[in-house]
């Protein structure tokens, strides 16, 4: 092969890989998605739909009313009677709701952030509490409690959601107050040690109910 041709068939190389580097770089990699979710603003909820789902399923799970939370969750096979029957005996209710959301534009679901206070009976002070839910729309359009199994992108959001600086600053207020709680009221420490307990050892069951 002549030089000239050498040189030429260089040159389209180098540019063929530069244009394919080029190409590379616009393609998303779901870095800056997920970085975006763990600094997203979290602000108290006002779709009043998803406050009244979870409103209402505490209302059930305070009851036990698998009946009415089956309605609000996609898979009822995953609620754990056995949890929220021996919760029960201990909680008598659910108080000052607060549901602080982040969405997922990629895929019709929420992080649900749930700030409330339970009252455990017979005791006066407040046990503060923070979880969370996935919630995803229906067919039909209305909001459902997702206890079914998630795909790799779901994991992936909400395992970013979890990390959100603003989630972690609640959590950590949420355990300090709880601390502070147990140290200065030794009634409420009694009970509230039993509920966790009680919490911890059925859950390990697998159950995705909370």
């Amino acid at each position: 092969m002549k030089l000239r041709y050498k040189k030429l068939v260089i040159i389209i190389t180098v540019i063929t890989l530069g244009l394919g580097f080029f190409i590379l770089t616009l393609i998303p990699t779901g870095g800056s998605t997920q970085q975006s979710v763990e600094e997203a603003e979290l602000k108290l909820n006002e779709n009043k739909e998803i406050n009244k789902l979870i409103t209402d399923y505490y209302a059930a799970k305070k009851t036990v009313n698998i009946e009415a939370m089956s309605s609000l969750v996609s898979a009822p096979d995953q609620i754990n009677k056995e949890k929220f029957t021996a919760m029960a005996e201990y909680v008598e209710d659910y108080q000052n709701i607060n549901c602080y959301v982040i969405e997922n534009k990629e895929s019709d679901g929420y992080c649900v952030f749930v700030k409330y206070d339970m009252k455990l009976k017979n005791i006066s002070t407040l046990a503060p509490c923070f979880t969370f839910f996935y919630v995803t729309t229906t067919s039909d359009g209305s909001y459902i409690i997702y206890f079914s199994a998630l795909d790799e992108a779901q994991v992936d959001f909400i395992n970013a959601a979890k990390k959100n600086s603003n989630v972690i600053k609640i959590e950590e207020e949420v355990r300090q107050q709880t601390q502070d709680l147990i140290n200065k009221d030794s009634s409420f420490k009694q009970l509230y040690q039993k509920v966790d307990s009680q919490n911890k050892s059925v859950t390990a069951s697998g159950a995705a109910a909370q």
